[in-house]
């Protein structure tokens, strides 16, 4: 028995050391921010005509209003109100997206996140993950009491009321890593991706394929057998990596290469397909799975923002710490 307790003593040590930390740094913030960002995006850039399309009838209406999906906004609303619905949600993200009260925002935007998810046609992918991520934030979030998440961190709490915040944070980097070893793993198996032909057919699609702008450029660079292969499995290998990094890297300068690798991949997959949103949308939980609270802000502007705010007015500014 003794022996059991000392067991259950030795665990309980390691789950404060690890997990008993605030996770409500700028980098949170900051991540909450650019995952509003990319819901505002898509509501404001997509009237309800193309956001609730339905190609078997000429009126908008929702793509599912089945089981959860039912408590979508666009499903409660009447049909001569989905336009009002859209800017409704709009505001309601407006809190997370300016970082403001975050136990409120988070919830808010969460839902406004669910409805684009399960009620519309869904603009360039990424939304379900969006919803899921901001449901993880309503749980990390519920700790945050501050008016502005941009503010010094509170130590108001006991430090063990944040082990399920970490918890979930936990969660959600195993989900981002399931998702980019599927993506891996598909693409390996089909046949135009393991003889490394993908995307010069990719770049060939007229719906979905390269934009205008970079076309005639890739046709030129993807022309060679030796480059398409290269860039073809460069993205499978770069999945895979990525699937590993995000749950291995546990240091800073991993994660934060992790973080440049995720957001590099996105950002040409953005500038080639126009996927902007999928773009924001990744970055968003990109910085959430791999930018720790306790990382130091590597930019003075930031610095000077978070340090601002520990200032009462009037008084003067001293040396910037190194921030956490």
């Amino acid at each position: 028995m003794h022996r059991l307790t000392g067991g259950v003593e030795k665990l309980a040590r390691i789950v404060i050391r690890h997990w008993a930390r605030s996770p409500h740094g700028f980098q949170l913030t900051l991540a909450r921010s650019v995952l509003a960002a990319s819901t505002v995006v898509v509501l404001t850039f997509n009237r309800a005509s193309v956001l609730l399309h339905d190609p078997t009838t000429a009126r908008a209406s929702p793509t599912s209003c089945d089981n959860l999906a039912s408590l979508g906004a666009f499903c409660i609303a009447s049909a001569e109100h989905l336009e009002q619905v859209r800017w409704l949600l709009i505001l309601l993200c407006a809190p997370a997206l300016l970082g403001l009260v975050p136990a409120v925002a988070a919830p808010l935007h969460a839902y406004a996140a669910f409805t684009v998810a399960s009620n519309t046609v869904g603009i360039e992918g990424g939304d379900f993950l969006v919803a899921s991520s901001s449901l993880i934030m309503v749980v990390v979030c519920a700790t945050d009491c501050r008016l502005h998440g941009w503010s010094a961190r509170s130590s108001a709490r006991p430090a063990s009321a944040y082990i399920p915040a970490q918890v979930f944070l936990l969660g959600l980097r195993v989900q981002v890593a399931y998702v980019y070893l599927e993506a891996a793993t598909v693409k390996q198996v089909h046949p135009i991706w393991a003889d490394g032909s993908a995307l010069w057919y990719w770049t060939q699609q007229p719906n979905f394929g390269a934009r205008p702008e970079v076309r005639d450029l890739l046709e030129v660079v993807l022309a060679q057998g030796s480059a398409v292969h290269a860039l073809t499995w460069g993205v499978i290998v770069t999945e895979y990596v990525l699937a590993f990094a995000v749950l291995a890297a546990r240091r800073r300068l991993p994660r934060l290469l992790t973080l440049a690798l995720g957001v590099s991949m996105h950002l040409v997959f953005a500038l080639v397909l126009g996927l902007i949103t999928f773009f924001v949308s990744m970055l968003g939980v990109l910085l959430l799975v791999t930018w720790r609270a306790g990382d130091a802000m590597p930019w003075k502007l930031f610095r000077l923002v978070r340090s601002t705010s520990r200032v009462r007015e009037g008084a003067p500014l001293r040396a910037l710490p190194r921030l956490r």
